[in-house]
């Protein structure tokens, strides 16, 4: 079942699930030269905006946020040693001369949104968030209330969703996910996993609300991800994202909050 994306048309058929698949060829036409790894991190861990945790690998997403003064205090060698999982969801203000997304917005976003909209897409927000986990670290299964382009810039990530996710999370476990209480059931096996082993400049697809997990290899590895809200085809929402706003209406006590961002 894994599969690989290379053209507008094969992505306008796949784009809305059930699962996965790489991005390759036009659908994946840009690049962009990040500065070296421990410059990124260094500049990351110093902003009032970053998000630490522990990386530790279980059943469930690791709620708990680290305060980042330790973290800040390391050298930036012995910092990029040490168990942990960085993120910065509001990257907009390292899109400026002299940080180190300087460019990012014109050499990726700007042909990717473009790109979308020659394909039939609209959106109501497309922004990236940068997500670095140490060696051997991990985001523990979880789901996003988001299409997320996921694109692998340092080091390899095991990016693993699942071959039928409707097996697992239905559409009351979508319509109402909450974290705190979403744990990766006992009963997944090997054999139910959809895994793809990212390395640096691949990109993978990870469809809204399924679950999915992603463990680090050996070495720290940072990704861009690339979160879509309000994605239409000619209008029309994906299953997921549909239903997610019928619940919205009826029960928005129950249902995962709408996300309000932007890039710039």
């Amino acid at each position: 079942m894994h599969r690989t994306v290379a053209n507008w048309t094969d992505f306008r058929k796949h784009w809305a699930g059930p699962t996965n698949f790489r991005l390759t060829g036009e659908v994946a036409a840009w690049e962009w030269q990040p500065p070296p790894l421990n410059r990124i991190v260094d500049e990351l861990r110093h902003d009032e905006g970053v998000t630490i945790k522990r990386g530790t690998r279980s059943d469930r997403l690791d709620l708990e946020v680290l305060s980042p003064d330790v973290f800040r205090a390391m050298p930036i060698e012995r910092a990029m040693e040490v168990p942990f999982a960085l993120a910065h969801f509001d990257l907009g203000r390292f899109d400026a001369p002299g940080r180190f997304l300087h460019g990012f917005g014109e050499a990726v976003l700007d042909p990717w949104e473009a790109a979308l909209a020659d394909a039939g897409f609209t959106w109501e927000r497309c922004y990236p968030i940068a997500f670095v986990s140490g060696r051997g670290c991990a985001t523990n299964y979880h789901m996003d209330v988001s299409h997320v382009l996921a694109w692998q810039v340092y080091g390899t990530k095991r990016f693993c969703g699942l071959r039928d996710p409707d097996r697992w999370a239905d559409r009351g476990a979508r319509v109402a996910y909450d974290p705190k209480s979403f744990s990766r059931p006992d009963g997944i096996r090997e054999e139910d996993a959809l895994c793809y082993d990212m390395r640096p400049g691949e990109r993978l697809w990870n469809v809204l609300l399924t679950p999915h997990w992603v463990e680090a290899g050996d070495e720290v590895a940072l990704s861009f991800n690339i979160s879509h809200g309000g994605l239409r085809l000619n209008g029309r929402l994906s299953r997921n994202e549909a239903e997610l706003e019928e619940a919205r209406e009826s029960a928005p006590e129950r249902a995962p909050a709408r996300v309000e961002r932007r890039y710039r």
